[in-house]
């Protein structure tokens, strides 16, 4: 039943899909057909620059991923232990969430060029902030009555952050994690438009200048499955890592 329920709403997107395009009310230049799109991505899947652009488009956005982590859970830890640095940086993080991240692609392509550099900026850029954001409303919400214990019992301040603050603040910052992945392909693929001669993105563009609309369906298709089954697959790993909370919680009721 679990899974007829997870297909039913990709079922009724089809049969809505199929609908349209069989009344007329769609133009195949603007909703091809079902049957259209499943040809198109049979022949994607059937070749290998499908997987070669997908594979492009995941390095740059786990590797700009990557560097925005080891940047921003720091940075975002920092900001709520200090006043001082949450005084300086606070103002910038705000400013710069508010600016489209796309705005900035022209800039970086002045700076970097055309190519890897520029993608995994805009992407670090993407993911940096929302890092930065939920790490710091984790820490922040550790209660202080914690805090306060461990430190009248001899916590340092350096074991206060590894035994204290961070394991309190886990499941907010990995939620920052899926929320900074899903910004990091969204950022990846609109500067793979913009600025890369290889990438899904680029190959989309491409379909799409040239008219073969079945096929740029076919690929955002494939996109969307890839990127979906990442998700799926990260919040299963956050629900494996914070366990030991819901263990916790668990023992606290029956006691």
């Amino acid at each position: 039943m679990r899974r007829l329920a997870f297909l039913l709403p990709f079922a009724l997107v089809l049969l809505g899909w199929q609908a349209l395009g069989s009344s007329g009310l769609a133009p195949p230049e603007v909703l091809p057909s079902v049957a259209a799109v499943a040809h198109a991505l049979a022949d994607l899947l059937g070749g290998s620059e499908i997987y070669l652009n997908i594979g492009v488009t995941l390095a740059r956005c786990f590797t700009g991923l990557a560097v925005g982590c080891l940047l921003g859970i720091p940075l975002g830890v920092a900001m709520a232990s200090s006043r001082r640095i949450d005084g300086f940086f606070g103002p910038l993080i705000t400013a710069t969430y508010a600016l489209p991240k796309t705005a900035v692609v022209p800039l970086f392509i002045l700076w970097f060029g055309v190519g890897l550099r520029t993608e995994v900026a805009a992407v670090t850029l993407s993911a940096l902030l929302p890092l930065v954001i939920y790490s710091y409303h984790g820490v922040r919400a550790v209660p202080g009555p914690l805090l306060w214990s461990a430190a009248a019992m001899g916590t340092g301040r350096v074991a206060m952050h590894w035994r204290i603050l961070l394991p309190a603040a886990m499941r907010p910052t990995l939620t920052g994690v899926r929320t900074a992945l899903g910004f990091s392909f969204i950022i990846g693929i609109a500067t793979e438009m913009l600025a890369a001669n290889l990438g899904i993105g680029k190959l989309i563009f491409q379909y799409g200048e040239s008219g073969s609309y079945d096929y740029m369906f076919a690929a955002v298709l494939a996109l969307m499955s890839v990127v979906y089954g990442i998700d799926a697959a990260l919040l299963r790993l956050i629900n494996h890592l914070l366990r030991w909370q819901d263990d916790d919680r668990a023992g606290a009721a029956r006691g």
